[in-house]
């Protein structure tokens, strides 16, 4: 047989090469008419048109994948349809609160015929949607404002039932708004549509002070109620609006509540309150458990819901009440926190930035109950405790949140203690009254967190990444000279309180001080920072030996003073040098 010629071989890789390119260009035709079949399936198809030549030359290399969707630009749905739907359902429902109090004002009709007459009304709208939604599937709209207007008067039917009439009691008329609640949410749950879902709830809520009249425990049931039924729904569907729906009103009628009761007293108020603040508190790690992408919205809710309680146990309660409280509502958080870090099961369920919210809000409520429970002079003691409680615990269990709670505490105990307990009036002047033990225990609590908070930050540096920036560092230095120096003279004003005691308090704080910079320089040849800080101390030290020893002391306690400081700074002079010659021996040895 023989073999086929060079020119017939050319033409069979042009052919082949041709119908190449003809397969690529139906591809991509194929991919284009789908993309615009799925971008617009109601249109009609367009009649077809004469296929365009391809352009001469080489040919391109066409995209065998299909073209993303373009985007759709988002446009607000303001039809009048819906204008109108909304508008006329909020107009309604505000007609049958006025109409509710003016029955109550003008004395018309009996309690039951009022009750029976609103009842009435909510269930022929709520029939009026349902209708609209089976026999018109084009006006959803109408059908979902018919049935929130509805199921939004018969709950405030409720609550005039119970609040303003009377005729149910407490306990019946929260169960009956309870059950109108779920039924509207099952509704919404049912119809898939989260407007009529937060038109319940909001509608119930905006209207319900009207008619209660004022934000007493009643009404913060009534609100608590509309959040406890919205939370399974909100979960199920993953509605965001629907939770901030629900748990702003909540925070807001507990927090009027919390000043309502100074002016109307009411025994139920506070735990009501507190009853919000527990299910807020709940509610927000469910959400923030259930649903992910509205993290944001749990830390939000989970902010408000605990701080009318705050509020309302020291203004309405008595210290030992309002310290239970706090002290209460700081277990909830710590638990919380804690089952969300180091229980397996929910390790991975809370998302750590809701953690480390519900952490910070543990250290809020932590404060607040040990301010309630002490006296304004001893505030600076309690919070120093407490940092320090919390350095120790930041540094067993390697938590650098932790520490950032620890030196909250630590800074407004400091500033507390400067306007109580070691006033700097006292190291100033020798004709001031002295600290106390008051003032020795602030000052040793200053001078030991100022050194334990960043050591437990520097062991933990591995585990936790803790900012190593110098205000921070100079700033617990200052902090611990001021402890130091307070605890001194608070412990020789203790002795005698007499200008001589003064002299002495300063001689020791002085020849302290020498004391902190030479063993900083000490443990710092071979650490640059220690060595620094111990140079910046020797020098803080004889400026004070300079400027304010030499013109404060006088006769025998200036030598003594400046003969301890020199001896001092000699002795650790010559040991400093000794030192830096061993640890130079050793290196000219193996050199």
């Amino acid at each position: 047989m023989s073999q086929p010629h060079q020119g017939d071989t050319d033409t069979l890789q042009l052919v082949a090469g041709e119908l190449a390119a003809i397969g690529q260009r139906l591809s991509y035709l194929g991919s284009v008419l789908q993309t615009e079949a799925a971008t617009r399936p109601q249109e009609a198809p367009a009649p077809p048109a004469a296929p365009q030549q391809p352009p001469a030359g080489p040919l391109p290399a066409y995209p065998t994948q299909a073209v993303a969707e373009p985007r759709r630009r988002i446009r607000p749905n303001l039809e009048p349809s819906r204008v109108l739907a909304w508008v006329g359902g909020g107009v309604t429902l505000l007609g049958v609160v006025f109409l509710l109090v003016l029955a109550v004002q003008q004395d018309w009709l009996g309690p039951a015929a009022r009750v029976s007459g609103g009842a009435a009304l909510a269930a022929l709208l709520i029939a009026a949607g349902g209708w609209v939604h089976r026999k018109a599937a084009e006006q959803r709209i109408a059908s979902i404002a018919l049935a929130t207007t509805g199921f939004a008067a018969l709950f405030l039917d409720v609550v005039a039932a119970t609040a303003l009439y009377g005729y149910l009691p407490a306990p019946a008329g929260l169960g009956t708004g309870l059950l109108v609640a779920i039924g509207g949410l099952v509704l919404a749950d049912r119809w898939q549509a989260q407007p009529l879902a937060i038109g319940v709830v909001l509608g119930s809520a905006i209207c319900a002070p009207m008619i209660t009249q004022g934000a007493d425990a009643l009404l913060i049931g009534f609100v608590v109620l509309l959040q406890v039924a919205a939370a399974p729904v909100q979960v199920r569907r993953g509605w965001g609006g629907l939770a901030l729906a629900a748990g702003i009103p909540t925070g807001l009628a507990a927090l009027v509540g919390a000043f309502w009761g100074l002016a109307f007293p009411n025994p139920v108020l506070v735990p009501a309150i507190l009853v919000a603040a527990v299910l807020g508190v709940v509610i927000a790690a469910v959400t923030a458990g259930f649903l992910p992408a509205a993290e944001r919205t749990a830390i939000g809710l989970l902010v408000a819901a605990p701080t009318p309680s705050f509020l309302a146990g020291p203004m309405l309660l008595e210290r030992a009440e309002a310290t239970a409280t706090g002290a209460g509502m700081a277990l909830l958080l710590a638990a919380i926190w804690a089952v969300g870090r180091y229980l397996p099961a929910f390790a991975d369920w809370l998302p750590g930035r809701f953690l480390s919210a519900v952490g910070a809000m543990a250290v809020v409520a932590t404060g607040q109950a040990t301010i309630t429970a002490l006296d304004a002079s001893s505030w600076a003691t309690g919070l120093l405790c407490e940092a320090l409680l919390l350095t120790a615990a930041g540094h067993l269990l390697r938590r650098g949140g932790i520490l950032l709670g620890a030196a909250c505490y630590a800074v407004f105990g400091f500033f507390l203690a400067l306007a109580n307990e070691v006033p700097i009036s006292a190291l100033l002047f020798s004709d001031d009254e002295g600290t106390g033990v008051a003032g020795l225990v602030a000052g040793l609590l200053i001078a030991v967190v100022a050194v334990a908070l960043p050591t437990a930050g520097v062991r933990i540096g591995k585990v936790a990444s803790l900012p190593a920036s110098l205000p921070l560092w100079a700033s617990a230095a200052l902090a611990l000279l001021y402890g130091t120096a307070s605890a001194t003279m608070a412990a020789c004003l203790l002795v005698s309180e007499s200008r001589g005691a003064f002299l002495t308090g300063h001689i020791l704080i002085t020849l302290c001080w020498v004391v902190f910079a030479i063993a900083l320089l000490l443990r710092g040849v071979q650490v640059r920072h220690l060595r620094i800080g111990g140079l910046v101390l020797t020098a803080v030290s004889l400026a004070k030996l300079l400027l304010f020893d030499l013109a404060t002391l006088d006769g025998f306690a200036r030598v003594i003073a400046f003969l301890c400081a020199g001896l001092i700074l000699l002795t650790a002079g010559v040991g400093y040098a000794r030192l830096l010659t061993r640890q130079a021996e050793p290196s000219a040895q193996g050199w």
